[in-house]
């Protein structure tokens, strides 16, 4: 498998008013896709070693970037009002396989709410964020591909 660069990964977020925007290229750092099961412990009396199983899925996605203000597709702009009113937001996240994401390439998706949303303050420096978001249905996020 060829190793694919992080510099060709568009994230998409819809805003508080349902509409899909595009974050700016470069103002967003890392997306953590965080795909985990709840375990849950079934050990026997008999057995000799704990044993386990998957339950639920858990998706947390964290989201790291610049704040940016501009109008419509700025991080802020975005993500403050979404965390501010408990909105529901759809995630898209395409990866693109060494150049710009285009039609068969993965994608990720799913419908979130953001959990926390911490700007970052240093002196001299930009102003970065860190957003958590957790899946807002109970159906899981996927990967398909862009189409």
């Amino acid at each position: 498998m060829t190793a694919l660069a992080g510099d060709h990964i568009v994230v998409k977020m819809t805003d508080n008013g349902s509409t899909e925007r595009t974050f700016d290229t470069g103002d967003i750092s890392s997306v953590n896709l965080g795909l985990t099961f709840k375990q849950h412990e079934v050990t026997g009396f008999g057995d000799e070693a704990q044993k386990f199983i998957n339950g639920q899925m858990q998706s947390p996605v964290t989201v790291k970037g610049y704040l940016t203000t501009t109008a419509s597709v700025g991080t802020h702009t975005v993500i403050a009002p979404l965390f501010a009113q408990g909105a529901q937001t759809t995630l898209t996240v395409q990866v693109g396989q060494n150049a710009t994401p285009t039609s068969g390439d993965p994608q990720y998706s799913g419908d979130f709410i953001v959990e926390s949303y911490k700007p970052t303050l240093e002196n001299g420096s930009a102003i970065m964020f860190e957003a958590v978001l957790k899946p807002a249905t109970g159906t899981a996020p996927t990967w398909a591909t862009v189409s």
